[in-house]
């Protein structure tokens, strides 16, 4: 397979959401966290993050760039890719546990 700017994109979405749904199972795995122990909350929240990262990231880049999606489809998908960056953004700055 030819790693072109397509494939890029479709690796780098499926990547984030599998890295936001491995932060989440490490929040299970690690256990329960107290306010002593702050690793589980920590390693979720570094993982999510950067799942939710890489997806607004990947969808951004991924529209402007990307040749074979339409028009219409290019303009939804960068809409959503900045409106999940701001869901992001918020998270990180309004949330205690992050």
């Amino acid at each position: 397979m030819r790693m072109d700017k397509y494939n890029l994109f479709t690796l780098g979405l499926v990547g984030g959401i599998m890295l936001f749904f491995i932060g989440m199972a490490a929040n299970i795995v690690l256990g329960p966290s107290s306010e002593t122990y702050i690793l589980p909350r920590q390693v979720s929240a570094t993982l999510k993050l950067t799942g939710m990262g890489i997806v607004c990231i990947s969808m951004i880049l991924g529209a402007v760039f990307v040749e074979r999606i339409e028009k219409d489809s290019k303009y939804l998908i960068v809409i959503f890719g900045v409106i999940l960056l701001l869901i992001n953004i918020l998270m990180m700055s309004y949330v205690k546990g992050y």
